[in-house]
């Protein structure tokens, strides 16, 4: 996976939503993952379990205002 993770382009924005009772991928997972990607956004759910079962409010608030963000247009591209 961490091969795969450095092929994401710098201007390609990720948001990874993780669940702190996830007992499935823990929260530590998600934080490696995060220091891997470049232009990533991790978010971490208090409560929620993998499914998100008692979270979905917060859930779909959380991805909706990633969604909204603006783009930068405006960054340099020749690095």
């Amino acid at each position: 996976m961490h091969e795969a993770c450095l092929q994401i382009g710098k201007d390609c924005s990720v948001l990874t939503v993780h669940g702190s009772d996830d007992t499935i991928v823990r929260v530590k997972e998600a934080s490696e993952f995060a220091k891997i990607i470049p232009n990533h956004k991790l978010h971490v759910v208090k409560g929620a379990n993998h499914g998100f079962s008692k979270h979905q409010d917060e859930l779909i608030s959380v991805v909706l205002s990633f969604i909204k963000e603006p783009v930068n247009h405006n960054q340099d591209h020749t690095s």
